[in-house]
């Protein structure tokens, strides 16, 4: 019987690690994570532009350092939205996309986070923006 015992309890205890394991439910209002995630997902749409700006600038052999490191600092902030994390096969098929760990935030602490993020893409994006239009490309070299 004892020889069972033991069965029974390595049995038991690999149902709960295995139950333990599964997707962890979001807490939180859904429609305000799917509203934080809408602004990630513009957010991933600025950046996904911003490397198609930086080939462009590259090509011009204009300096843009201080933009790099601004740019640098954005991807090391960016984190992903809880119950929308990204798939490599997902619908939007972006080069960029985010692997930063998430924060512990409540949800609308998300949206607030993911406004101030798109606040800041959206300016480092018409910076990236002036830097290719031909006038300034032209004045800089």
């Amino acid at each position: 019987m004892k020889k069972y015992s033991h069965l029974l309890i390595f049995g038991f205890v690999l149902f709960m690690a295995i139950s333990c394991s599964g997707k962890k439910e979001v807490e939180g209002d859904p429609k305000i994570y799917a509203e934080a995630n809408d602004y990630l997902q513009k957010s991933l749409d600025l950046r996904e532009e911003i490397s198609g700006f930086e080939k462009q600038i590259k090509e011009s052999n204009i300096d843009y350092t201080a933009l790099k490191e601004e740019l640098k600092i954005w991807d090391k902030d960016i984190i992903e939205v809880p119950g929308f994390e990204h798939s490599h096969d997902d619908e939007h098929g972006r080069e960029y996309h985010v692997h930063n760990p998430m924060k512990p935030f409540k949800d609308s602490e998300h949206l607030d986070y993911q406004k101030v993020m798109h606040a800041e893409i959206s300016q480092l994006h018409e910076k990236f923006k002036m830097l290719t239009v031909p006038k300034v490309m032209e004045e800089v070299k």
